[in-house]
């Protein structure tokens, strides 16, 4: 499995667009791998895109991707740096042509009234380009060759509006998906082992990156560490795992350099706009 991550920030992107912080003054002056752009990600080439940002046309022409080749779509919630929905509104007829499938969309029902705001306000709905598959907590369903199991994120309205996701290929590798969350829940946790999971990728949100406390709605460094203890006691990861921090805000008041720095002393890599991760599924007895 192979994934790429499009965007690695949250909302405000890096630097965001009205802001003078030393995070986002040094994005303006060192570029690379500093600058962030909303999160969004492919799977083996767009075989699934995660998310669908108001940056999703940036990383179209970033990266080349044809979105036409792209059948499956999974919506992780509602903020608009993850479903801009205008934008999805433009593959149908009308706006586009030559299109010959419909996209795969898959999305919980909260998420998908905005969807529905979005399409009313075009006036219009089109069958032939859209196919949308309602997703609820703690189930699982298939999506081409990746069984998808989901759990409802702590975010948004906390009322299971928001969803993380466990990725399954079939004879390969699982990865665990927890943008944007905050810390899992008892809930969450009996729902993992239950399962009888062993994640060999596991995307952690780092939005608040070394803020102090404790972050309801999303995750900060000292959170990551946490779980990332909780998943090997409970049997879920072990050291084989590859632990990856993303969806970064600048309020966090970390650069790329310097959360790269502090997440390597403990192992965990650090995502970037246009990072490419190989995930291999070891033999297990």
């Amino acid at each position: 499995m192979k994934i790429k991550y499009l965007g690695t920030a949250a909302a405000e992107r890096i630097p965001a667009m009205f802001c003078s912080c030393s995070v986002c003054t040094n994005a303006r002056e060192k570029g690379g791998r500093e600058l962030r752009t909303q999160t969004q990600t492919l799977i083996d080439d767009g075989r699934l895109m995660i998310d669908f940002p108001g940056d999703s046309y940036l990383h179209q022409m970033k990266y080349g991707i044809n979105f036409n080749g792209i059948r499956n779509l999974l919506i992780t919630h509602w903020h608009s740096d993850h479903l801009y929905a205008e934008d999805l509104a433009y593959r149908m007829k009308g706006y586009s042509q030559g299109i010959e499938q419909r996209l795969e969309v898959y999305v919980n029902a909260y998420t998908m009234k905005f969807i529905e705001r979005a399409f009313e306000l075009e006036g219009r709905w089109d069958t032939e380009m859209f196919n949308f598959h309602i997703v609820r907590p703690y189930e699982s369903f298939m999506i081409d060759q990746y069984e998808v199991f989901t759990l409802p994120a702590q975010h948004g309205n906390f009322k299971a509006d928001c969803f993380i996701y466990v990725i399954r290929e079939k004879s390969g590798p699982t990865i665990l998906w927890t943008h944007d969350t905050g810390y899992l829940t008892d809930s969450m946790f009996e729902f993992l082992t239950q399962q009888g999971f062993h994640f060999d990728f596991v995307s952690l949100d780092c939005t608040s990156q070394t803020l102090p406390g404790k972050i309801s709605a999303h995750m900060n460094w000292r959170q990551n560490l946490a779980l990332i203890e909780a998943l090997k006691e409970k049997h879920l990861a072990s050291a084989k795992t590859q632990f990856v921090i993303n969806h970064f805000s600048h309020n966090g008041g970390q650069t790329y350099a310097q959360m790269r720095e502090i997440a390597q002393r403990e192992g965990v890599m650090v995502a970037y706009d246009g990072a490419e991760y190989e995930i291999t599924a070891p033999q297990r007895n």
